[in-house]
């Protein structure tokens, strides 16, 4: 008896606890409606992006049965302060689930706020027209200059965490929600270091502000160029880096600091437009813009007033088109949140910027459902994201400035470039070599007779007779070095190469005493081949030239370049064997057919 009633109880209790069970479940079905967020420049683009909301609830293949999205848009402020109390009043409120960012008018600090104020609670954001590299890095340049909000803002309510929260901290959370439809200006390096080797310009200067976007776009460069440094027929070099500050009054003192001693001129430059137009002038002033230089420059740059006819830049494909990537962010947005709706439990957005409360673990899954999006056919093209959140496959228009100053499109960047109808500085049709050849050149030489004869003097009492050559030994590892004499035929070479072709040279003697082989360094910890001896000082750009009898190999033939063989050459005559009953009365060996080509029998 006792023990039914207890079953009862126990049964009783289980159906309870199942009921309970299937309430929970229902009360945290996911929702059924999403509020999505715009914050933009004009009135024709909030009226777009509420459209294009509207028309998604009709795409079944991004919205599920059931689901409904809503628009809810505001504009942009030039005011930081402002727009960051815009979006708690009029966005979080309503508890958006992602915002759209577009740009200001005027000013360039108000999507950083937008980015600052949603991604504290971790509410993803999308943007459609920044690119500074700020937002890539995580930066607080841009915040620091409007999160000093006393009130209504998360600044407040993150100054008001206890001190275990370190600067470091709040700088990882700066942009921690951030994505883009656009690349940000850096990107501009991959497409560089691409149009470089078609161009076969392997040796440049680099021109760039001392900004976060220019060191961004130095720094993407150097990774792009030097991910190529095994295949010596692509490696592009930096010759010289040349870093300013922003707000240039004269550049001329500058540029011919670092460029009057360079053999590179292709200049690569990444400024702003009021920049590039002080830089355009002094460069001017300096000849620096006319026949045999190349100037290739990012967006900002061809944009001045006296940008050099023949420049070559880039320029981003549906940059300005804010309708279409509105449509791509949105769709983009669609994809994640269906994708996520299928696995994942999603919590409703906060509403409250009143207060910290707990950190929305849905938005940062949102935010990485995003990133794995890819939007084969968008309007702006292959639309997908990096882990920084960075458009990835965007499209460039390669221009070239012609006919006074008139921008005209030549090609695609897709490895492929018409450059019969590129106009170069100078208005010249045939592509510069981009390097000037020296006249001072440094010259390497090694111990090998009959071709160098080496001697070894004591400076301080004794110098090089009439028939020598000064040619002292630098210690490879420091600036010592003992002086020699050297003398032979490659000296006599030499001496008459110098008077013919104009030319002044120091001669030095192979620092490490070799010729030049490829040896592997650092086995240890997965090394590459690197060049010793004449070769490598000649393939480090330690050297202009190399007089010695050297031997010509393959390998050595990849890295440099020869001249034809002064001294020996090989000669192989192949002789057809014949058989003879007696010995040739021309011949009693067979040497002497080539004395009598024409005898009977001869070959």
């Amino acid at each position: 008896m006792g023990t039914s009633k207890m079953d009862a109880k126990l049964v009783t209790t289980l159906c309870v606890g199942l009921v309970t069970s299937l309430l929970n479940a229902e009360s945290h079905q996911n929702p059924t409606y999403f509020n999505i967020g715009g914050v933009l420049s004009n009135n024709d683009s909030e009226f777009h992006f509420q459209e294009i909301i509207a028309h998604l609830n009709f795409a079944n293949q991004y919205v599920p049965k059931g689901v409904t999205y809503y628009a809810t848009a505001i504009q942009m402020d030039a005011n930081p302060i402002r727009t960051a109390l815009n979006v708690c009043k009029y966005l979080i409120a309503q508890r958006v689930y992602a915002v759209v960012v577009s740009h200001p008018l005027i000013g360039d600090l108000s999507p950083a706020a937008v980015s600052y104020t949603s991604g504290f609670y971790h509410i993803p954001v999308i943007g459609i027209s920044s690119r500074d590299s700020a937002f890539s890095d995580k930066a607080v340049e841009e915040v620091s200059k409007f999160c000093y909000l006393e009130t209504t803002t998360p600044r407040r309510e993150a100054q008001n965490k206890t001190s275990s929260t370190s600067n470091q901290a709040v700088e990882e959370n700066i942009h921690v929600s951030f994505l883009r439809t656009v690349p940000p200006y850096s990107h501009q390096a991959d497409v560089w270091v691409e149009l470089l080797k078609h161009l076969k310009y392997m040796k440049i200067v680099f021109i760039h502000s001392s900004d976060t976007d220019g060191r961004g776009l130095l720094g993407r460069f150097q990774t792009a160029s030097q991910n190529l440094e095994d295949d010596v027929e692509i490696k592009v070099t930096l010759e010289s880096t040349i870093e300013f500050e922003p707000g240039l009054d004269t550049f001329t003192e500058r540029l011919y600091e670092s460029t009057h001693s360079a053999q590179s001129r292709v200049y690569l430059m990444y400024a702003s437009k009021t920049d590039s137009e002080v830089i355009f002038r002094d460069a001017g002033l300096l000849n620096m813009t006319g026949a045999s230089n190349v100037w290739i420059v990012t967006e900002q740059a061809l944009e001045a007033s006296n940008v050099p006819e023949g420049t070559l830049g880039l320029k981003l494909v549906n940059a300005t088109d804010e309708t279409a990537h509105i449509q791509d962010s949105i769709y983009v947005l669609a994809s994640a949140l269906k994708a996520m709706n299928q696995t994942e439990t999603i919590t409703e957005a906060p509403n409250d910027c009143n207060s910290s409360g707990t950190i929305w673990e849905t938005g940062k899954k949102l935010f990485e459902y995003i990133k794995k999006q890819v939007l084969l056919n968008g309007t702006t093209g292959k639309v997908a994201f990096d882990d920084s959140g960075d458009r990835i496959n965007a499209e460039y228009d390669i221009v070239n400035v012609q006919d006074s100053h008139l921008v005209s499109e030549v090609t695609r960047m897709r490895l492929r470039l018409d450059e019969s109808v590129i106009v170069w500085p100078g208005r010249s049709k045939v592509k510069p070599d981009g390097i000037i050849i020296p006249t001072h050149l440094k010259v390497l030489t090694i111990e090998e007779k009959p071709f160098v004869y080496v001697r070894e003097i004591n400076n301080l009492v004794e110098n090089c007779t009439s028939d020598e050559i000064p040619c002292p030994h630098f210690n490879a590892t420091g600036d010592e070095f003992n002086m020699f004499c050297c003398r032979g035929f490659c000296m006599d070479l030499l001496k008459e190469l110098a008077k013919t072709i104009n030319i002044t040279y120091d001669l030095a003697l192979s620092p490490d005493g070799q010729f030049g082989n490829q040896v592997m360094k650092n086995i240890s910890i997965g090394g590459k081949k690197e060049w010793t001896g004449l070769i490598g000082e000649l393939v480090y750009d330690r050297a202009n030239m190399i007089v010695a009898p050297l031997t010509i190999n393959p390998e050595r033939a990849e890295v440099i370049e020869f001249s034809k063989p002064f001294k020996y050459q090989g000669i192989t005559i192949l002789e057809k064997k014949r058989l003879r009953t007696a010995p040739s009365r021309h011949s009693q060996g067979g040497w002497g057919d080539f004395g009598h080509p024409m005898a009977q029998g001869s070959t």
